[in-house]
């Protein structure tokens, strides 16, 4: 937002010696964030008041001659092309070193003294476009000049003070505003910067008597606004604003577009109070406020034509007039010929606002005010300050009707605050009539009970900004000087950290699973109706939330894996391969259980499935837990892979599953390319499983004798089925571990080759290379026997 410290100044009397940049400085200090100061007369030099004396066409050519009357600079002789040249225009002009920006130039031209067709040239007359002044002066076309009125300033008076553009505007950051919308005009931001520097602040003009019929507005409804107007104006003239009007708006940004939009855009940056007129003659019957009905359709000022159906709407008898709050309608706006007004000023209710705004896609001036919340009483300031304008630009304009439509006037917001709250918080005393006497130049209602604030909130501040008692803590820190609070620097005792031999378990593991290669995520506690149906997860036993942040988000998880799944859907447009893992709540039959999940993505889903085991092992070693053993998955769920799934099970208990993601929940989820393995450990159950019974085992005085077996066997038969039978053949078999598995040429279907690997030792001596052949023997026929498998 943009703020005119010459605007402001019709507010408050600034001291003259007050520099833009204190200012910035301070009001970021104490209220609102300040990002920068613009001069906009900075780009203005060199351009002044000037009036043509004589204008002589030149032969053959469309130029023409002028004497150019530039006050203390002379008389100097300008070849001009614009078509409106003409002997006693008023203009500006550009004097040698100027900067302006002819049409079609790529960058800036300075101006100097040049030949034309032979004529000497001492400056340029001015059109809108080249000194980018269109906004103020419009209507003069691509070539013509400006034409200033008769006597506005002496000539060769710079123009900049002329058009008000010696000015210092701040450039404030809208986020920094959103908790208070009474800072959203010029009048907000005023009484501001008079409780800071303790000024005196003007009041508004106040709302006259208006004769009051009940034609203009008919029954509302409540939920869209808390208070609604209608003023009825006869006898305007829709022309051009004032100078000074469209040059303060021109500053904020603000095209000039005629005085009845102008005059509203005017009151709106004044006073935070947006409003809309209505030509009268063309609306059928009175104005109300209600919620679109199907099939009602409405084209907007900007151009673009909305369905209104269930939103807020302004409309008369006959159809839709306005996006309530937010844009007024093409078909009932102002036009040259209109002659009689309908001023619309309202409090609509924020909520509706916003999300009508966010509906239609439109963000306007008017909806980032009402989305923050005005007070009704606002309406006043707004309709006595646009009435007063009105009345001094076209004196015979006058008001024919008014109605109010008032649902509820803002009530003030009252807090409790004892003193000794406020001092703590501080660190300092203030004194109880200094923080009095601040909060009274906020507005605030102040009443002293033994030594227990009971505070009253002005209106402006009654919207959701004051509520507690920390906020006024926060207004009289700030009205004091952040600055001005001493620095206390903290004290640390630097101790001894105690050792934690105890680390929470679902920390160790996310810790090893990191160490794993692979990356922690945090998603959200609910589940996106996608995945949902990717995974195929039924949502009868499922928690719904009562306020979903989005339609397709309403229940709670009950798994971690779909929101594993859509980070690896956004993640395989960057990656070939890679890892994901969370920990975190789940609420599965409306339980909550805390829960790790993790999958990998790549391109062989024996290498992941292998890989992510070897994780899982790890992590089980390392965390401490009792070892898992894995089993066929019998149930499967709906995700599971049937050929490639598993359950993790300790003492009989199942406590997680390892599984690769099937293809139609891939295709479902949105996985192009590439395979997907995941796994779910139930944390609450592996926490009955954590042990610390480790014993030392020193390593081997002697080497390890080892060696490999490869077999022929049935797909049917699991590895863990070969291990533990394996495992305890022989007192001196230390370790039996897989190497890997062939399918293909050579290889009947049905069967595979399976590589395992077997080292044996002693604590006394090396074995022979004839005993580790008998154990070798032996296994192979223990293997033969019971798996059917036969040397490869």
């Amino acid at each position: 937002m943009k703020v005119s410290l010459e605007w402001i100044r019709d507010y408050i009397d600034l001291p003259a010696d007050l520099k833009p940049e204190q200012i910035m400085h301070d009001l970021t200090l104490s209220t609102v964030e300040v990002e920068g100061i613009e001069f906009p007369g900075r780009g203005l030099d060199r351009l002044c008041v000037a009036r043509i004396v004589s204008a002589e066409p030149v032969s053959g050519t469309h130029l023409s001659l002028t004497r150019v009357d530039a006050g203390e600079h002379g008389q100097l002789q300008v070849v001009c092309g614009a078509p409106n040249a003409r002997a006693g225009l008023w203009s500006v002009l550009a004097l040698p070193g100027a900067q302006i920006h002819p049409k079609g130039a790529s960058q800036g031209l300075t101006v100097g003294v040049v030949e034309m067709r032979g004529l000497r040239s001492e400056g340029v007359l001015c059109s809108a476009d080249e000194i980018g002044l269109a906004g103020i002066f419009p209507g003069t076309g691509e070539r013509g000049i400006i034409e200033l009125p008769e006597g506005l300033a002496r000539t060769g008076t710079a123009l900049s003070g002329v058009i008000g553009y010696d000015d210092a505007v701040l450039e404030i950051d809208n986020k920094s505003l959103t908790n208070r919308p009474d800072l959203w005009g010029h009048y907000g931001i005023a009484r501001e910067l008079a409780a800071i520097y303790q000024l005196t602040l003007k009041p508004l003009p106040v709302r006259p008597d208006m004769p009051v019929v009940t034609s203009l507005l008919n029954d509302s409804e409540p939920g869209i606004c808390h208070r609604f107007t209608a003023t009825r104006l006869e006898g305007v003239t829709v022309t051009a604003a004032p100078l000074w009007m469209r040059s303060r708006l021109a500053r904020l940004g603000q095209r000039s577009i005629d005085l009845m939009v102008d005059l509203t855009n005017y009151v709106m940056f004044a006073t935070g109070q947006p409003s809309h007129t209505y030509d009268a003659d063309r609306l059928a019957g009175p104005l109300h406020a209600r919620t679109g009905r199907a099939g009602e359709h409405l084209v907007l000022l900007d151009g673009t034509q909305q369905d209104m159906s269930a939103l807020p709407v302004i409309a008369d008898d006959q159809s839709v007039l306005a996006a309530a709050g937010v844009m007024g309608g093409a078909r009932s706006g102002v036009a040259a010929s209109t002659s009689r007004i309908l001023l619309e000023m309202a409090a609509f209710n924020p909520t509706v606002v916003r999300r009508s705004s966010q509906r239609l896609g439109v963000r306007s001036d008017a909806s980032s005010r009402f989305e923050k919340g005005i007070d009704t009483q606002r309406i006043d300031q707004g309709l006595a300050l646009f009435l007063t304008l009105l009345q001094s630009i076209q004196p015979q304009a006058r008001v024919t009707g008014f109605q109010d439509w008032a649902v509820h006037a803002t009530p003030r917001a009252e807090v409790t605050v004892p003193l000794v709250f406020i001092d703590a918080r501080l660190g300092k005393s203030l004194g109880d009539r200094t923080i009095a006497t601040g909060l009274t130049r906020l507005g605030f209602e102040v009443h002293n009970d033994s030594g227990i604030l009971r505070l009253q909130a002005p209106t402006w501040r009654s919207t959701g900004d004051i509520s507690l008692p920390a906020d006024i803590v926060e207004e009289v820190a700030r009205l004091h000087g952040y600055d001005n609070f001493s620095i206390v620097p903290p004290r640390i005792d630097l101790q001894r950290m105690p050792r934690q031999r105890r680390v929470p378990l679902d920390r160790r593991v996310r810790e090893l699973f990191a160490a794993g290669g692979m990356q922690e995520v945090f998603t959200y506690p609910w589940m996106d109706a996608v995945m949902l149906g990717a995974v195929g997860q039924g949502t009868d036993d499922l928690f719904e939330l009562a306020a979903p942040p989005s339609p397709d988000t309403r229940y709670l998880r009950a798994s971690l894996l779909p929101n594993l799944i859509q980070a690896a859907v956004i993640n395989q447009h960057h990656f070939d391969d890679f890892g994901l893992f969370e920990a975190g709540a789940v609420f599965p039959a409306k339980r909550e259980e805390k829960q790790v999940a993790g999958l990998l993505f790549g391109t062989q889903v024996d290498t992941l499935f292998q890989r992510l085991k070897g994780v899982l092992d790890m992590v089980a070693r390392k965390a401490h837990l009792t070892p898992w053993t894995y089993r066929p998955d019998q149930s499967l769920q709906a995700w599971q892979d049937p050929a490639i799934a598993c359950v993790l099970e300790v003492d009989g208990v199942v406590v997680g599953t390892l599984a690769r993601v099937n293809n139609r929940s891939r295709r479902a989820a949105g996985i192009k390319r590439g395979e997907l393995v995941g796994f779910e450990l139930n944390l609450a159950l592996l926490e009955a499983h954590v042990t610390r019974n480790n014993t030392y085992q020193p390593l081997p005085a002697y080497p390890e004798t080892g060696f490999d077996i490869t077999v022929l066997l049935g797909d049917a038969v699991h590895w863990s089925a070969i291990e533990s039978a394996v495992r305890p053949l022989d007192d001196r078999l230390r370790s039996c571990i897989w190497i890997g598995e062939y399918r293909g040429k050579g290889v009947e279907a049905g069967q595979r080759a399976l590589t395992f690997r077997v080292a044996l030792g002693l604590p006394d001596r090396t074995l022979t290379a004839e005993e580790a052949e008998a154990v070798r023997s032996r296994i192979l026929a223990l293997i033969a026997d019971r798996f059917d498998a036969r040397p490869r």
